[in-house]
């Protein structure tokens, strides 16, 4: 049975359709519904007692207010459940489609810069002549090897004649001698620069593959090798081992969220890569789950919690059109999160910026209800002792009190009591599940800080990989080899331009000579670098290197090669370029990365949709390389305090605190530790890179200021010594510390109602308040007292002399109305600005709680006093 559009109701109470079919898989949600009904049920029976004895105040309409915020509790419960859930499911899709992406945008470059390789070409036009030597093909195969030596993530290369026809493949025993397969033929089609394929193919001996294809020209007659096309044509061909990386990546990405399952499906549907097979295997067809369907997925007769990601794009890129699902069984998705925490997590802070209008009414609303149970059992009780003292006089004084209440009355103060502690009670368990969900919330930030971080480091791992890939790719151009070697200026620009053309990352590519002077640019707007001399390690070390396997990178400084004026700090890796020959080094290629746009990017794309998080790209000496954030520039040093920086292993991660502009921010911090044979097991060293991510969480709360509405004080309830003359004491609380009167003294507590502002009276009085028919003055106790008001929220209640005048007064808050021991009370030195015979008092309660027992005759002569002393015209009647 539904309630208007949106609400389903569950064992009596009401939760929203998104999440009400997902209820009894939630076990928090049953702790709390469990000792709220049982509450709630004890409240009916308190409430039939009141009824039959006629001595409980109405409790009708506060027993519909708590049940009502029960539903709005669970149901806030349920969703914020939910949230968190679909926030680490989508997430980690999101991450796993992205950066297969960004990955595959990598290969979509490679092969069109590998068919562009001179050794190829010059084979194709062999094979036109028909002169194909088995040395060529052999030096051929040879040369491929030395690509993917350097390229771990293919398997296979292959170049096929245009009619499919095999010439040279890195490994020919699983590649078949024709592959015939129209979808590669589409690459040979004018203006297409590469296809993917993705399925069975001839090139991997009919397994499936992800291949990437691009049209190799071969050289006409009479051509030198400049990359003119003419002649043959073929189709160059590189097997990715898509399975390899995305299991890799699958294993990261599920650690942490229990039995669950990421796959990578096609535009169909079908599972084309899944993490594990024995709960979604290859092949199955996959429902999309989302939030029209509640994020719930049938699947082989077990229900799952599921969320699927599109790719989000890189440099214009989008893939094959796949899509990443992640996916939790239901009866897992919503168990509890591992008690343990890396870092500490804040507690003094406010952290209302993390919840939403609804989740922060809801403890407001409970103390509401609080008070209002407060205000009315307090008349109860004060309405209870006084038929219990019917000699008594309006005006008794301290000591002066009664004896105990007959049976009758003290049912009545019992079970006033009893309902209180039961409405108590009620609060009590809204507050824990309130504390529960912000605990929820702010482990949420830290735990994502934590992801977010080594999100960050890990596309950063995988980008660097390809560019220190790049350079020693580039140095085996023959093209390249060749210009450098005969210090043809012009040729060697040429093949720079046309791969820098290709890589969009790069800032600039340039060649240099054995004496470290540059040859060419790929950029003729920095034409003016070619003849300088090169400067630095790096330029040293690369001219060192004798293995074209080998590369060096720069750190992160300025070189002159970078930036408007050149001296921007950049990265810069560099290779040697062999010569021709073979017999040593004809120079060195340098590629300057373009690290402020593209740190800047990979930055962003790890950060959460978190108002205010920044993430910074730092050394482990404590540099920042880049920024998300426009507060810190790269060369800047990182002015927050890590101390887990210079200490933190690869490859691990750590949450924390930091504070600044005057906020506190959770941070998650993660080492590099490379990618592939990229930087792994290498010795930590002061250049090494780790992702700062910084989430806000709100100020620091000064000392015993709380971020909610605060808890309610334990009530003041000292224990009458048996047989003792006693006092009856009504308590309250003003600035935190507890005050008194005689209960005699005191006539009721009112419902909160306007009061008439009064211009030309002191600030201790906040104006008047109509009460049975006369206007009454209303006196700030908080101002009076300890010159800070009780606030909006304060309690009034109406208090009397012995001469019968009346008085309001505003309070904190309403405590308990309790028998003292008259023996119990101690004189207490009056305050200044009090009359001499004023009767003050001090009442020692369990443990070291004081309470100070004032008079409702000396609170009259006060205010008149106060009264005459500003506004001399007035006085209170």
């Amino acid at each position: 049975m539904t309630q208007g559009s949106n609400k389903v109701y569950r064992k009596g109470l009401p939760f929203s359709a998104e999440v009400a079919p997902l209820l009894a898989a939630m076990p928090l949600l049953e702790e709390y519904r469990e000792p709220l009904l049982r509450l709630q049920g004890a409240w009916d029976s308190l409430a039939l007692l009141g009824q039959m004895s006629g001595a409980a105040t109405d409790m009708a309409d506060t027993r519909t207010a708590f049940e009502a915020l029960t539903g709005r509790l669970l149901d806030s419960l349920a969703r914020r459940q939910l949230r968190h859930a679909v926030g680490h499911l989508q997430g980690r899709s999101q991450v796993a489609i992205d950066i297969l992406v960004r990955n595959l945008f990598e290969r979509t470059a490679d092969v069109g810069f590998l068919a562009s390789d001179g050794p190829l070409r010059t084979l194709l036009q062999a094979d036109a002549a028909g002169e194909v030597d088995a040395s060529d093909v052999q030096a051929l195969r040879q040369r491929f090897a030395a690509y993917v030596a350097k390229y771990s993530v293919y398997d296979q290369v292959v170049l096929l004649a245009a009619d499919g026809r095999r010439l040279a493949a890195l490994d020919e025993s699983s590649c078949a001698a024709v592959v015939d397969d129209p979808r590669l033929q589409e690459a040979l089609e004018p203006g297409r620069a590469f296809v993917e394929v993705h399925g069975p193919t001839g090139l991997l001996g009919g397994r499936g593959g992800l291949i990437y294809a691009a049209a190799v020209s071969g050289l006409a007659s009479g051509e030198g090798g400049d990359g003119t096309a003419g002649g043959a044509r073929g189709l160059l061909c590189l097997s990715f081992k898509l399975e390899d990386e995305m299991l890799g990546l699958f294993r990261a990405l599920c650690a942490g969220v229990p039995r669950s399952v990421l796959v990578l499906k096609d535009a169909q549907g079908r599972v084309l890569l899944t993490s594990d097979p024995w709960q979604i295997p290859l092949g199955a067809p996959l429902a999309n789950a989302g939030e029209a369907q509640g994020w719930r997925l049938d699947f082989a007769g077990r229900d799952y919690l599921a969320c699927e990601s599109a790719a989000s794009g890189y440099e214009g890129y989008f893939g094959p059109g796949w899509r990443a699902q992640m996916l939790q069984p239901l009866q897992h998705a919503f168990a509890d999160a591992p008690p343990e925490r890396q870092g500490d997590r804040a507690r003094d802070l406010d952290t209302r910026e993390l919840f939403d209008d609804e989740l922060r009414s809801i403890p407001v609303e409970a103390r509401r209800i609080q008070r209002e149970l407060s205000r009315s059992l307090w008349n109860g009780k004060l309405k209870s002792r006084a038929h219990s003292q019917p000699h008594a006089q309006p005006g008794a004084r301290t000591g002066e009190g009664g004896a105990a209440a007959p049976g009758g009355n003290a049912f009545a103060v019992t079970l006033l009591n009893e309902v209180e502690r039961t409405g108590d009670q009620l609060r009590q368990v809204f507050e824990r599940a309130i504390a529960q969900l912000e605990d929820g919330a702010l482990d949420a930030v830290f735990d994502g800080a934590g992801f977010r971080a080594e999100l960050a480091i890990s596309i950063v791992n995988r980008n660097l990989y390809e560019r220190a890939n790049d350079c020693r790719w580039w140095a085996l151009d023959a093209r390249l080899q060749g210009a450098l070697a005969a210090g043809d200026a012009a040729s060697a620009e040429s093949v720079l331009a046309s791969i820098h053309a290709l890589y969009t990352v790069y800032s600039l590519l340039l060649v240099f000579d054995n004496a470290g002077r540059v040859v060419a640019v790929s950029d003729p707007g920095q034409a003016h670098h070619v003849g300088r001399s090169l400067q630095g390690d790096w330029v040293s070390g690369a001219l060192g290197l004798r293995d074209a396997g080998q590369y060096v990178v720069s750190s992160h400084a300025p070189c002159g090669l970078y930036g408007e004026d050149g001296h921007a700090p950049c990265l810069v890796y560099a290779a040697g370029v062999p010569h021709p020959d073979g017999a040593a080094m004809a120079g060195g290629i340098a590629i300057v990365f373009d690290g402020a746009p593209q740190f800047r990017a990979m930055l962003r794309a790890a950060l959460p949709d978190h108002a205010g998080a920044a993430a910074l790209l730092v050394t482990r000496a404590g540099e920042v390389v880049a920024s998300s954030d426009a507060r810190w520039s790269p060369g800047d040093r990182l002015p927050l305090p890590l101390p887990a920086l210079t200490a933190l292993p690869a490859d691990q991660h750590v949450t924390g605190e930091l504070e600044f502009d005057g906020r506190v921010h959770a941070y998650g911090l993660a080492m590099s530790g490379g990618y592939r044979e990229y930087r792994r097991l290498t010795p930590p060293d002061a250049n090494d890179l780790a992702a700062l991510v910084v989430l806000p969480l709100g100020e620091r709360l000064a000392a015993g200021e709380s971020a909610g509405a605060g808890a309610m004080p334990a009530a003041f309830t000292p224990t009458a010594p048996a047989g003792a003359k006693t006092v009856d004491v009504a308590s309250f609380l003003v600035d935190h510390q507890w005050l008194g009167l005689p209960a005699m003294q005191v006539v009721a507590a009112l419902e909160r109602q306007r009061i008439t502002a009064w211009p030309t009276a002191p600030a201790a009085v906040r104006g008047m308040l109509g009460f049975e028919g006369r206007m009454l003055p209303v006196l700030d106790l908080g101002q009076l007292l300890f010159h800070r008001p009780c606030g909006d929220e304060a309690a009034l209640m109406v208090c009397q002399t012995g001469a019968g005048q009346r008085l309001v007064l505003a309070v904190q808050q309403l405590g308990q109305v309790f028998v003292a021991g008259a023996e119990q009370l101690q004189p207490s030195p009056t305050r200044p600005g009090w009359a001499a015979q004023a009767q003050v008092h001090l009442l020692k309660g369990q443990g070291p709680q004081m309470l100070t027992l004032l008079d409702g005759d000396d609170l009259w002569r006060l205010v008149n006093g106060v009264v005459e002393a500003q506004t001399p015209a007035l006085t209170v009647d």
